[in-house]
């Protein structure tokens, strides 16, 4: 494909104070992109006004009642015109080369109708740090996976670093109520159904700003990460549903600041599955153990109630 184009979608709620950064990021690509499609999921803050005044072709502003993530992305993709389709968050960025090394490997290999790969975490006024990864044996080679392997590869795909191309992903849609995993599980259909690569090379920053489209408490994180094993469970036999499923119920409790809910998370965690999480990337050594001892030290040193108080 000689000069392909390359369409953004950016869905947008009330992100006035970061989506500058964002549209900028891809406007500074070493290759011009086709489409920066930004798309106003209801926002009160002044976003649609301050893209609309600030920029012009090839951005577009697109808006809608609030209507959450899923539906904003569909919007953006049903108006994406490219031959490949790019998604970023407007709290996240790109670094300037992305694109262009993200194509030159659809190039050298053309059987690939997914890119992504590993990138950068920042909390506002920190500094940035690499996502952490202990696997390579998926990375920096065409991979065409199935089972239990489409499942894990699908989880690995990180929103902000992915290109796809538009002909794999035209019939396929982000599933309304899935929020925040919604995405997760399209990634997973697409690693289930075409040959993927997942560059070493971080290209994306992911900003973790409070309460932004994308980041939500880690109960209704992990209550939809359940929801997604379900709903894949075809890809999964028991051994690998029960795996996954133990997984999550760790990190809910790994992240869980209440040991009241916690500690019964991490309980059903290792009832379900006492082994070692082999192979899941950035997994602690003796993770759950370490856990179990600091929820049994917190739950033991709580303030205890006042004489009187029922």
């Amino acid at each position: 494909m000689s000069n392909p184009t390359v369409s953004v979608v950016i869905p947008a709620y009330n992100a006035a104070s970061t989506v500058a950064r964002a549209i900028d990021s891809c406007l500074a690509q070493t290759i011009p992109l086709w489409q920066v499609i930004v798309v106003d999921d209801g926002s009160s803050d002044g976003l649609a006004e301050l893209v609309r005044t600030r920029y012009s072709d090839p951005v577009t502003l697109i808006r809608q009642t609030n209507s959450r993530t899923a539906a904003a992305r569909n919007r953006g993709l049903e108006a994406a015109t490219g031959d490949f389709v790019g998604f970023l968050d407007a709290d996240d960025h790109w670094e300037p080369g992305k694109i262009e090394r993200q194509l030159s490997i659809f190039a050298t290999h053309p059987e690939v109708n997914v890119v992504a790969g590993r990138f950068f975490c920042q909390s506002p006024g920190s500094p940035r740090t690499l996502n952490e990864s202990k696997s390579d044996r998926w990375y920096d080679r065409p991979v065409q996976a199935s089972g239990a392997d489409a499942f894990m590869l699908g989880t690995l795909h990180w929103t902000g670093t992915v290109l796809v191309r538009r002909s794999a992903i035209e019939n396929l849609r982000f599933v309304s109520g899935l929020e925040p995993a919604e995405d997760r599980d399209l990634w997973i259909r697409l690693a289930a159904n075409n040959t993927v690569y997942l560059d070493s090379e971080p290209l994306a920053t992911a900003v973790l700003e409070p309460g932004s489209l994308s980041r939500g408490s880690i109960e209704v994180d992990c209550t939809k990460m359940l929801e997604v094993i379900h709903r894949h469970r075809s890809l999964l036999s028991l051994h690998a549903r029960l795996f996954w499923t133990s997984y999550v119920r760790y990190r809910w409790a790994a992240m869980d600041p209440k040991p009241s809910t916690a500690l019964p998370m991490l309980i059903r965690s290792v009832a379900s599955w006492p082994f070692p999480f082999a192979g899941m990337p950035a997994m602690k050594r003796l993770g759950r153990l370490k856990r179990l001892l600091v929820l049994l030290r917190q739950s033991m040193t709580r303030p205890s109630q006042p004489e009187g108080v029922s």
